[in-house]
């Protein structure tokens, strides 16, 4: 298998593909640790999830800017990294969402 051009293919996806896994990480750490399971919850475990979560997302969207910052591509190949990108800035915005909560709210809503 050729990974060059296996990573030359996925690499306009990073950010989708990245972007989601690291948003489906923080956030189910986030809202499992806050609201889910009492006795496991605490802030550090949701800091930890988040700067997992926004660690992949940031990832995906190094890869989609790759992509999209560079001259000779295709366009429907730099119409998805910029989709990848636009998405890794929601995904990040909604990251950081479990984390805001789990400051504000009291521990299983103590």
């Amino acid at each position: 298998m050729n990974w060059a051009r296996v990573r030359d293919g996925f690499m306009p996806w990073a950010g989708l593909a990245l972007g989601t896994t690291g948003f489906f990480l923080a956030h189910q750490i986030g809202s499992d640790a806050t609201f889910q399971d009492c006795r496991a919850g605490s802030p550090w475990i949701v800091i930890v999830g988040t700067i997992v979560g926004l660690a992949v997302i940031g990832a995906g969207a190094w890869g989609s800017w790759g992509v999209y910052s560079a001259s000779g591509e295709a366009p429907a190949r730099r119409t998805i990294a910029a989709i990848g990108l636009m998405a890794c800035a929601l995904f990040a915005v909604g990251a950081t969402l479990p984390f805001v909560a789990a400051l504000i709210i009291p521990g299983c809503w103590a």
